[in-house]
């Protein structure tokens, strides 16, 4: 998918996100203190890790919303988003699971 793909709302997001990727990476070098810096540098990298699992959700989400809306057969989204049928599958799985646990996420509150 091309960038242009992307909305306008999506590309300013990533840009904002990207910006606080460079401040934190600039605050943990300007850090004199060499644990601190260690320390900073681990939080980048665990909230980092964090993002990257919940991108990975919102993107089998978002595949999952294709394949209802449009009536898909795995087949078909795999064709649709240009992924094999497994990784089509695999996506599915993903969603319901994520689901599952945004679903409880909420009873629990």
């Amino acid at each position: 998918m091309a960038k242009e793909d992307v909305s306008e709302a999506v590309q300013s997001a990533l840009a904002d996100l990207e910006h606080a990727f460079d401040a934190a990476r600039e605050a943990i070098n300007a850090e004199p203190d060499h644990d601190r810096a260690y320390a900073g540098a681990t939080e980048l990298v665990e909230t980092l890790r964090r993002l990257f699992e919940a991108s990975g959700d919102q993107r089998a989400m978002s595949a999952a919303r294709i394949f209802e809306k449009e009536q898909l057969s795995l087949a078909g989204l795999a064709d649709r988003i240009s992924v094999s049928k497994a990784r089509a599958a695999q996506l599915m799985k993903t969603a319901k699971d994520a689901s599952d646990r945004h679903g409880s996420a909420k009873e629990a509150s």
